[in-house]
């Protein structure tokens, strides 16, 4: 490793922030591709049913917990360039599920894989805070979310292309292997000749290290409920496809995919822009639309909206994820000190993957009730996530006097 810097102006994000953040699109443009199949590969393909989809996205969201609290010890304790690399190298065990032919065993590689991701994640947001000055991590997490998404999108164009031109599932998910495997080639070029290592302030101006702390319990708490609202892109991609197993139906539910994906990536790249990077741009901009987005989703399916009404609130969904994976990491890296960065960025993931867990088993559980319900559960917990998180930077604010929040 090389230099320390002290937190100091902000500039333009460097070489190393550049190379994180392009091993993140290409990473997307991997296994977003993977994810977007998946369930048309499990429910559509191999018959299983969406309780058990909803099963295996759920252990895989669940199991991601754990993952997540491990690859974030480790990037404290070892090498962080080490361990995202480790956990890269794995991701591509999800695309080896399009070669089962049993619903376990595609759960299984998929799930493998899933874990795998959710273990380098800690270690790669920690790298970025390090590269990257107080004054730049909004943008820096915004240009990684809008590549990360970017890839994202193109990964699902490539599937309609490749649908289109009637290319066999298996064969388009064996495909994500390629990408993933210079996502990982990226991450070794990373040198981090110059790190900012200095403690990042946990109260903020005006602040109390005290309120810091009350503040990132609080965020934790809030990203756990955002988690129990945060289903898998699968249900709406299920609900798109009207039921329909045939190729346009699969096409229908991959478009409303690319929507989402292409909406959150352009709002993470815009909104990573903003001076306010705080509390309240989370709630505002992040938790409270996506509370709206899902409650669209289910008035759609209860009113049997046109598909372009469908896609309009798959976007709102969208704007919102853009703007949660913007602020989320951005406002834990000015809460947690520098030595335990890569546990608080675990911590994040843990909070956000628990909350999922639970969701997955949800909607796919609600889903029998009836196909609007699960999107209006969603739509609660994300306005609860937003109440918690409103209020306590409300609180801060007023004790200290904080004009971030």
């Amino acid at each position: 490793m090389g230099a320390t810097a002290e937190p100091g102006g902000a500039g333009s994000l460097g070489r190393d922030a550049y190379l994180l953040c392009f091993s993140a699109f290409f990473a997307d443009l991997g296994y977003q591709g993977v994810a977007a199949l998946f369930p048309l590969l499990l429910v559509m393909r191999l018959h299983a049913t969406i309780v058990a989809y909803g099963l295996a996205t759920a252990v895989a969201f669940g199991g991601g917990a754990f993952f997540s609290y491990l690859g974030g010890l480790a990037g404290d304790r070892f090498d962080k360039k080490r361990i995202a690399i480790i956990g890269n190298a794995l991701i591509p065990l999800m695309a080896l599920s399009g070669l089962a032919r049993a619903p376990a065993a595609a759960a299984l590689l998929f799930v493998l894989g899933w874990w795998a991701r959710y273990f380098r994640s800690p270690a790669r947001r920690a790298m970025l805070v390090e590269v990257t000055s107080p004054e730049s991590r909004a943008r820096a997490f915004g240009t990684l979310h809008a590549l990360d998404i970017a890839g994202g999108m193109l990964s699902a164009l490539a599937v309609l292309a490749f649908l289109a031109a009637r290319i066999p599932i298996h064969a388009v998910l064996l495909f994500a292997i390629v990408p993933l495997l210079v996502s990982t080639a990226l991450l070794l070029f990373v040198r981090r000749e110059t790190v900012y290592a200095a403690p990042t302030p946990s109260a903020g101006p005006g602040g109390s290290a005290g309120g810091g702390r009350v503040l990132l319990k609080a965020l934790l708490a809030a990203a756990t409920l955002y988690g129990f609202s945060f289903y898998n892109l699968g249900y709406p991609i299920l609900t798109a496809t009207g039921g329909h197993a045939t190729r346009s139906g699969f096409e229908a539910g991959v478009f409303a995919f690319m929507i989402y994906l292409g909406v959150s990536a352009l709002s993470g790249y815009v909104l990573g822009r903003r001076r306010g990077a705080g509390a309240r741009s989370l709630w505002s901009l992040g938790y409270f639309p996506s509370a709206l987005g899902s409650c669209l989703i289910g008035l759609c399916v209860l009113w049997r909206a046109p598909e372009v009404a469908l896609y309009l609130a798959v976007g709102v969904l969208g704007f919102g994820m853009g703007a949660v994976e913007t602020f989320e990491p951005t406002l834990v890296s000015s809460l947690v000190e520098h030595r335990r960065l890569t546990r608080g960025m675990g911590f994040l993931s843990v909070s956000r993957s628990f909350g999922q867990f639970l969701s997955n088993l949800a909607m796919g559980a609600l889903f029998i009730v009836g196909p609007a319900v699960p999107y209006f559960y969603a739509c609660v917990s994300a306005a609860l996530a937003t109440i918690v998180l409103a209020i306590a930077a409300q609180r801060r604010s007023s004790d200290a006097g904080d004009p971030r929040e």
